[in-house]
């Protein structure tokens, strides 16, 4: 799954931070601001496992999701 995180460039070193927690890898950084904005690419792998899971929630849950709870 690749997300596009736009932050403020007051804190972009904080939401890099959090998605690299998160298990993110940080690709095509942008870390010059415009119009007072930064931007990165947040990068993880999903398995197989987690598809599964996820769709064995959406079946246990009526199609909600595991999220939504």
């Amino acid at each position: 799954m690749r997300i596009r995180v736009t932050a403020r460039a007051d804190l972009y070193e904080k939401r890099k931070q959090e998605h690299i927690e998160r298990g993110y890898r940080i690709e095509d950084e942008r870390p010059i601001p415009v119009n007072g904005l930064c931007s990165f690419i947040a990068m993880r792998e999903v398995s197989v496992s987690d598809t599964v899971d996820e769709l064995l929630a959406q079946a246990i849950n009526g199609g909600r999701g595991s999220y939504c709870d």
